[in-house]
């Protein structure tokens, strides 16, 4: 068989362990499609490109490997770029793989030419054009190791399609580079850090999307059991208001320390400075990326945080965790939830409070189902009133649309396990149809759908900055989205009272085809503390 550009992009992939290819097809990558036969690759066609990338997305986060996107050209390039921008800010590891116009037609106006890597360049860790058919293998192996590497994210490589259609020479797949040692901090900055955390009295571990996965997120547990600082995740767009944090948000501000692990001091933490915290807070920071320090920090330290975390763990034993109380005092009150919550988890009211349909979800997350829950006010009143492990949410980003695409990965990555997706009525319209994606592989999942008839979370931006009297363009219909999924092969539930929601939910779980529970909802505004 003859040999070609896109048969060394497939055994670089093969050769890195990669097993599913995300993708949509189009005329620039279909010779890497015919490639893939015969290989231990599998496509997982999707029905928009940017639902490749969020599952590619999804895929990186629970396993802390580089997942993989293939896309076509142009226009299917520009689909997917959208979400990379989720992916970037949340730190997952994946790369994108874009076909492009030929390198020989490049600036003479070839079918669909763009140039897809100033595209997708500020949304991506890095972003080239191949231009050696016989170095393909070796820009796939580069953007696999980079995209786990440091703060991981998402790579994009553009693939013209002369180059993929090129008879090759035989050769070994290509491998990726060496990986780099992970940097560890300065003796002497450890102590410096061990110091500062010392003389404070309330200090705050704060940690950064990576972070707070795996074994990163392990890392900084042992931390926070050898110091007794407290450790929380910044996975949210609403940072130090993440309604997950419950009454640990109003306590956050009077840290006199923070200590960022991979955190950058961002909008989410609100800079890390005053009127947030106090003027005298003091701040260590401890990034792979000497950019994304901030000026004017007590101590800044250019390595893995997730090494550091274990160098202060180990020369913090034998000194005793002089923050417990403290640390117990944060701890306690991120699982202490305000009073009138336990009201509206067992209440009969319709249209139905959404802490009463976490109520009703619980039990299943309990017996192991894992979570995806999409953004908007739906959105963050899940996030808030469950506990899953693990959970997938739409990020730093805040961006909303991802669930379904992301729930289908996560099925596809634990087929032993439930995968409960939650998403408001308005989210359901970006993926909906990823419900056919599911339905044609055989994963099983079930979508409930918190349907309020608006996008809410910007209706109630526009109550409270506007007033009533001046909200618009925010209404939907109340419609009947689990016909969508009866249309599709699927599984299709309507709740309406309180006392449906169980049985609803049983009957989504055990139907073994993807499912749609569309429960008639209340719109309060997300959770405050």
């Amino acid at each position: 068989m003859t040999r070609t550009g896109a048969h060394l992009v497939v055994e670089a992939l093969e050769a890195a362990g990669v097993r599913h290819l995300f993708s949509l097809s189009g005329n620039h990558i279909l010779s890497l499609y015919d490639a893939t036969l015969g290989s231990r690759l599998s496509i997982l066609h999707t029905r928009h490109e940017a639902a490749a990338v969020h599952m590619a997305d999804a895929w990186g986060r629970l396993t802390d490997e580089p997942a993989v996107a293939l896309v076509t050209a142009g226009p299917g390039h520009c689909n997917a770029v959208s979400a990379l921008y989720t992916a970037l800010m949340a730190e997952s590891p994946l790369v994108l793989l874009s076909g492009h116009a030929p390198l020989g037609q490049i600036g003479r106006g070839g079918f669909q030419e763009v140039d897809q890597a100033a595209v997708a360049a500020p949304v991506a860790k890095a972003s080239w054009m191949a231009k050696d058919a016989t170095r393909l293998g070796e820009d796939v192996a580069a953007a696999l190791e980079l995209a786990r590497s440091g703060r991981p994210g998402p790579v994009h490589v553009s693939l013209p399609g002369d180059l993929l259609e090129a008879k090759v020479d035989a050769g070994a797949p290509a491998r990726a580079p060496r990986p780099e040692a992970p940097a560890w901090a300065r003796a002497e900055d450890v102590e410096r850090a061990l110091a500062l955390l010392g003389e404070a009295r309330r200090p705050l571990v704060l940690l950064g999307p990576a972070m707070a996965r795996g074994a990163r997120r392990a890392a900084a547990a042992r931390l926070e059991e050898a110091t007794g600082a407290p450790a929380l995740p910044m996975e949210s767009p609403r940072g130090l208001n993440d309604p997950w944090l419950h009454l640990a948000a109003p306590l956050l501000g009077r840290a006199d320390l923070l200590l960022l692990l991979g955190k950058k001091a961002d909008f989410s933490v609100r800079f890390a400075q005053a009127p947030a915290f106090p003027a005298d807070c003091r701040v260590i920071q401890v990034d792979a990326d000497v950019a994304s320090l901030r000026a004017g920090v007590a101590l800044g330290i250019v390595a893995d945080p997730a090494v550091v975390a274990d160098q202060l763990t180990a020369a913090a034993r034998g000194r005793g965790a002089t923050h417990r109380a403290w640390g117990e005092e944060v701890r306690q009150a991120r699982t202490t939830v305000p009073a009138g919550w336990g009201t509206a988890r067992r209440s009969d009211a319709a249209p139905i409070h959404p802490l009463r349909v976490c109520a009703a979800l619980q039990p299943h997350l309990d017996r192991g189902a894992v979570l995806v829950a999409d953004g908007g006010e739906f959105g963050q009143w899940i996030q808030a009133g469950l506990e899953a492990e693990p959970r997938l949410i739409n990020g730093v980003a805040g961006a909303i649309g991802a669930a379904i695409p992301m729930a289908v990965a996560a099925r596809l990555r634990h087929p032993e396990r439930p995968v409960i997706a939650a998403l408001g009525d308005g989210t359901f319209g970006f993926h909906a149809f990823e419900l056919d994606t599911a339905a044609r592989y055989g994963l099983p999942l079930v979508v409930v759908i918190g349907n309020d008839a608006r996008w809410n979370a910007e209706h109630q931006l526009q109550l409270q900055h506007y007033g009533a009297g001046r909200a618009v363009g925010c209404e939907l219909r109340p419609s009947r989205y689990e016909q969508v999924a009866t249309a599709l092969g699927g599984h299709g539930e309507y709740v309406e009272r309180a006392e449906e929601l169980e049985p609803a939910l049983d009957r989504a779980l055990r139907a073994g085809v993807p499912a749609v529970v569309n429960v008639r909802i209340a719109g309060p505004p997300a959770p405050t503390y």
